[in-house]
C-alpha cells in the first residue's frame, strides 16, 4: 500500500509537489505558529544541502564546459568566436535585467527574506579575483576567484589535449556525479520548502506574493527583450538568413526546451532543426550546441541577476553600484557554471547571493514559483544556441571565403 502511494507520488510533477509544500507549510506555520519551530529543521537541512552542492557544481561544470571544446585549435578558431559570442550576449542579457530590475523595483516593500545582514561586500573584492591560495578559496567559499580558478584549470586541460585523457575523463564523470546529486537534492524541494514556509508564515507579510507577481513580470520581460530584440538584432547583423524561416524552422527545438526545461534534453531536436532545416554544417552545430547547452544559459543569467537584487529590495539593501558590478559579473560566471537541468539556476543563485553576502532563504519562496519562469527562460538559453550556429556558421564561411582569397591572390 505505502509503495502504491509512492509511485503515484512519484507520477506528480515536482512543481505540483513544491507548490503543495509551500500551501502545506503556510497553513501549519500561520494556522499553529508555536509550533512552526518543529518544522525548521527540515527547511535548514535543505538549504544547508543546496549550500553543499554550490562550489564543486559551478567549478566541475565550467572546466568540464571548456574541455568540451576538444583542442586549443579548436578553441582559438571556432571556439574563441563561440566564447565570443556567449560572453557578449551573456554580459547584455545581465545587464538588461539589472536595468528592468533597478527601474521595476518588485522587491520594494516586500518584507520576506529575513534579516538583514550586518555586512555587505567589500568594494575591493572584485579586483582580487586570482587567489593567492586555491584551497583557501575553496574553504572559505570565495565565489570569484573559484570561478577565476575554474576557467583557467579548463584551459589547461585543453592546452595539454591528450596528454592527461584521465583528468579530462574525471571532471566530465565528476560533473555527472554532480548533476545527479543536484537533481536528487532538488526533489527534496517539497520537503524544504514545506520547512522553510512554515518559518516565515509566522510573520509573513502578504505584499511578499504582490512582490513575487512584479518579479516574474520582470523575469519574463527580461527574457522577451533579450531573446526578441539583443538576439535578433545579432541575428540581423552577423547571419543573411531569413529570421521568419529560421524562426519557424527552430519552433520544434523551442516547445521541446519549454516542456522539458533542459537544454540537454532538447539538444537531439536542436540538432535536428539546425543541421536538417536550416543546413547548418555539422561541424559548427557539433561543437556549439553541446558547448551551448553547458555554458550559454542567457535566460539563466537574467534570473539571477534579477533574483539578487530582488532579495536586496526585499530586505531594504540598496546595493551600491560596485555592489552591482560584482552581481554583473557573478551572475555572468554563475550562469556558466549552471547545469542543463530544471531549476539548476536556483542552485547557482546561490553563488550570485553570496558574491554579496545576501541570505539564501528567499531562493526556498521563490522556487515555489520557479517552474514556468523557468521554461521561459530555457526557451532563451536554447534560441540563443541555434542563433549562435547560424551567426557562426556565417562567420566560418567568411573566414573560409578570406582565406581562399588570399591564397589565389
Amino acid at each position: 500500500m505505502i509503495k502504491d502511494a509512492l509511485q503515484k507520488i512519484k507520477k506528480v510533477p515536482l512543481y505540483a509537489l513544491i507548490l503543495t509544500g509551500m500551501v502545506l507549510g503556510f497553513m501549519f506555520g500561520y494556522y499553529f505558529p508555536e509550533q512552526a519551530g518543529w518544522a525548521a529543521p527540515l527547511g535548514t537541512v535543505f538549504m544547508k544541502l543546496l549550500r553543499m552542492m554550490v562550489i564543486p557544481l559551478v567549478f566541475v561544470s565550467i572546466v568540464d564546459g571548456i574541455c568540451r571544446a576538444g583542442s586549443i585549435e579548436k578553441l582559438s578558431s571556432l571556439g574563441g568566436k563561440t566564447v565570443a559570442y556567449y560572453l557578449a550576449t551573456n554580459a547584455l542579457a545581465v545587464l538588461t535585467g539589472l536595468i528592468l530590475v533597478n527601474v521595476i523595483r518588485p522587491g520594494e516593500g516586500v518584507t520576506l527574506f529575513g534579516h538583514r545582514p550586518e555586512q555587505l561586500v567589500s568594494t575591493g573584492h572584485l579586483f582580487d579575483l586570482v587567489p593567492e591560495n586555491i584551497f583557501r578559496s575553496f574553504a572559505q567559499g570565495d565565489t570569484l576567484q573559484i570561478i577565476f580558478m575554474a576557467i583557467v584549470f579548463g584551459i589547461g586541460l585543453v592546452i595539454l589535449g591528450d596528454k592527461a585523457p584521465s583528468l579530462r575523463k574525471a571532471v566530465s564523470e565528476a560533473n555527472e556525479l554532480f548533476l545527479g546529486l543536484t537533481s536528487r537534492i532538488i526533489l527534496l524541494a517539497p520537503v524544504g520548502i514545506f520547512g522553510l514556509m512554515a518559518v516565515m508564515a509566522k510573520s509573513l507579510d502578504w505584499s511578499a506574493f504582490s512582490g513575487v507577481m512584479k518579479f516574474a513580470v520582470t523575469i519574463l520581460l527580461g527574457l522577451l527583450i533579450h531573446g526578441a530584440v539583443t538576439l535578433v538584432i545579432f541575428f540581423k547583423v552577423f547571419s543573411k538568413r531569413p529570421l521568419g524561416r529560421f524562426f519557424k524552422n527552430m519552433q520544434p527545438a523551442l516547445l521541446t526546451a519549454f516542456s522539458t526545461s533542459s537544454s540537454s534534453a532538447t539538444l537531439p531536436v536542436s540538432f535536428d532543426c539546425v543541421e536538417k532545416k536550416e543546413g547548418i554544417s555539422k561541424e559548427v552545430a557539433g561543437f556549439v550546441l553541446p558547448v551551448g547547452a553547458t555554458v550559454n544559459m542567457d535566460g539563466t543569467a537574467i534570473y539571477e541577476a534579477v533574483a539578487c537584487l530582488f532579495i536586496a529590495q526585499a530586505l531594504g539593501i540598496e546595493l551600491s553600484l560596485s555592489a552591482q558590478v560584482i552581481v554583473f559579473f557573478t551572475a555572468s560566471l554563475a550562469a556558466i557554471g549552471a547545469a542543463s537541468i530544471p531549476s539548476a539556476g536556483l542552485i547557482t543563485l546561490a553563488i550570485v547571493l553570496t558574491a554579496v553576502n545576501l541570505p539564501l532563504e528567499g531562493i526556498g519562496f521563490l522556487l515555489a514559483f520557479d517552474r514556468p519562469l523557468d521554461m521561459s527562460r530555457t526557451i532563451v538559453n536554447v534560441w540563443g544556441d541555434m542563433v549562435g550556429c547560424a551567426i557562426l556558421e556565417e562567420q566560418g564561411m567568411k573566414s573560409g571565403s578570406d582565406k581562399t582569397q588570399k591564397k589565389e591572390g
